[in-house]
């Protein structure tokens, strides 16, 4: 397969969070991060034998990893009202990433999360109200080709 990675922006990118009934996009997002998961903690199990000269680890928990999403806030509309309700019920709900390519959705990876934090931000006399939700991943699928909402996914 012939090398295709080109620059592209994050245009047409969406969020989904599952609302207790269906995963609902959320709405206004203006970044987020791309969700991943954890690394596995290491414990050095070095000795005054080890091979080579070289320290051992033996492979133990894995660590949470966290993801951001950065939105544009309006105080009790349903995505607020949503992050906000997450947030407080200390749940693990599905989620949907989906990664675009020149405004074209390509990608999707499917997770479930804890929103572990939801902060509205900041008022100024003239600047966006933006709220920041943060995720914390549970369990994680693979990247995948995108599945358009009602087509299975």
């Amino acid at each position: 397969m012939a090398e295709t990675q080109e620059a592209t922006v994050g245009y047409m990118g969406e969020v989904w969070l599952h609302d207790g009934t269906s995963l609902y996009e959320l709405n206004q997002v203006k970044s987020f991060q791309v969700p991943g998961g954890g690394q596995r903690e290491q414990v050095e199990t070095t000795h005054l034998k080890s091979p080579g000269w070289r320290r051992e680890y033996l492979s133990t928990f894995y660590e949470d990893s966290e993801f951001e999403v950065v939105l544009n806030s309006r105080p009790m509309s349903t995505t607020d009202t949503l992050l906000e309700t997450a947030s407080k019920a200390d749940d693990v709900r599905a989620m949907k990433v989906v990664l675009p390519e020149n405004g074209e959705p390509v990608a999707q990876i499917e997770l479930t999360a804890k929103c572990i934090g939801y902060d509205r931000g900041e008022v100024t006399p003239d600047g966006v109200l933006e709220a920041t939700a943060t995720f914390r991943v549970v369990t994680i699928e693979d990247i995948d080709e995108y599945v358009a909402p009602g087509g299975g996914g």
